[in-house]
């Protein structure tokens, strides 16, 4: 059996600096949602406030959307074979859009301005189309050196899923401001929109890049090959089936599939848990607790769903969308930073012929350790908030500040590897 490593192109890396802005960017924007809720922590009361709306697309454009195209921008050259043509200019307009856009639509959604929000929605749709070209266009004239496995397969369905969740938001933004949506519910277009953007884009590129992700850095055996051949495939079936129960007015049928769809979303989480019980390390690190809470978290966010989809009762759609955009996701992406950024900036640094600090030196564990626990004390207090609302002053609070303590840490890795990289060139300047 191959090593998890093998077969990765590292070669084909991209300069740091290409996904390194979208990393440092991410924390400002889950920053701002603490700051939104601080001043109104009412915002928790209903999925449907202007604020829970902003706050809603700060977490998922701002932060999650913006790591997982920076990461995509890394990931796709190496374990994909598949190189951006001018990584740097792509790299530059995406950051630019993504920034942009999703400060006008959250403004949008504040202000109930519709020039504001046509204007972030187009901004995102031309942005998302152009990032996907450049990505196709990379895929197209990849020169069959992928890694082994499944995982380059799942990047481009996953990329193919964000796609239908771009053009389903275009079309609530049309909505919205223009009466111009589906002609199906509005709700039910929410609904769509969320499971191609949870599942068809973030949940399949989670697993795709756990695929690889987790049995390097955290130590465990490779995933069961029949797991990882059929499960991104099947969710995305499956995710098919139920958009067209929804869309054709099958509600019995849009249920039993919908229902079906959360039982095969958990089978993700459940096998990760159990690859990390199975771990070779005597002592788990900071990121392998976070990424085991951020597990368990999807789990509980899948299991809200099923009495959100059975009722109508609100708090069960806040209470998903917390553990899953927070929790889950936003809890997995934070232990991937914490594991990506400091190797990258070692690999580029040796890459270059500059000796790189030891990749704990450029992220001590202490400084690791004590950022998590604020955000698992986070996540525990966004779900306090929704019960009782006079607490959502200190979610807000704990959210803003475990955040920018979040961009610290990966800022200071940033300033280690320009430390070293200005270093090297001193001497030449003497």
């Amino acid at each position: 059996m191959s090593s998890p490593g093998a077969g990765l192109g590292y070669d084909a890396t991209p300069p740091f600096s290409a996904p390194l802005r979208f990393f440092l960017s991410a924390p400002l924007f889950s920053a701002a949602a603490g700051g939104l809720l601080l001043a109104d922590p009412g915002l928790l009361a209903s999925r449907w406030t202007p604020g829970a709306l902003a706050i809603v697309h700060l977490l998922a454009l701002g932060f999650l959307l913006q790591v997982m195209l920076g990461a995509l921008l890394q990931i796709l050259p190496v374990v994909a074979g598949a190189s951006f043509r001018a990584p740097l200019r792509v790299a530059g307009l995406t950051h630019a859009g993504l920034c942009a856009g999703s400060l006008a639509l959250v403004l949008g959604f504040l202000t109930g301005i519709p020039a504001l929000l046509q204007a972030g929605g187009g901004l995102l749709g031309i942005t998302l189309a152009g990032f996907l070209i450049a990505a196709a266009n990379a895929i197209r004239h990849a020169p069959g050196t992928a890694a082994p496995g499944q995982t380059p397969r799942d990047l481009r369905l996953a990329l193919g899923g964000l796609l239908v969740a771009a053009m389903l938001g275009l079309a609530l933004t049309l909505a919205l401001t223009r009466g111009w949506g589906l002609p199906i519910d509005f709700v039910q277009q929410v609904n769509l929109h969320a499971g191609w953007a949870m599942l068809g884009w973030a949940g399949i590129l989670l697993a795709a890049t756990s695929w690889v992700v987790v049995p390097m850095f955290h130590i465990t055996p490779a995933y069961p090959v029949r797991l990882t051949r059929w499960w991104a495939p099947l969710a995305l079936a499956l995710l098919i089936i139920w958009n067209v129960g929804t869309v054709s007015g099958a509600p019995a049928f849009a249920l039993v599939t919908g229902l079906l769809l959360l039982a095969l979303a958990a089978v993700f989480p459940l096998a990760t848990l159990r690859q990390q019980a199975r771990t070779r390390r005597s002592q788990p690190d900071a990121a392998f607790g976070a990424f085991r809470l951020a597990m368990i978290a999807l789990l509980a966010g899948l299991t809200a769903l099923i009495p959100a989809t059975l009722t109508d009762q609100t708090h069960w759609h806040v209470l998903a969308g917390i553990l899953l955009l927070h929790g889950g996701f936003g809890g997995a992406t934070r232990a991937m930073l914490y594991k990506i950024v400091p190797f990258l900036a070692w690999l580029h640094l040796t890459q270059a012929g500059i000796k790189a600090p030891n990749v704990r030196k450029l992220m001590p564990e202490a400084q690791a350790r004590a950022q998590l626990r604020l955000h698992a004390l986070t996540l525990l207090s966004l779900i306090v908030a929704m019960f009782i609302p006079l607490a959502g002053h200190l979610a807000g609070a704990l959210l803003f500040v475990e955040s920018l303590w979040l961009w610290w840490n990966l800022a200071s890795v940033a300033r280690i590897w320009h430390k070293q990289q200005a270093a090297r060139s001193a001497p030449a300047a003497v």
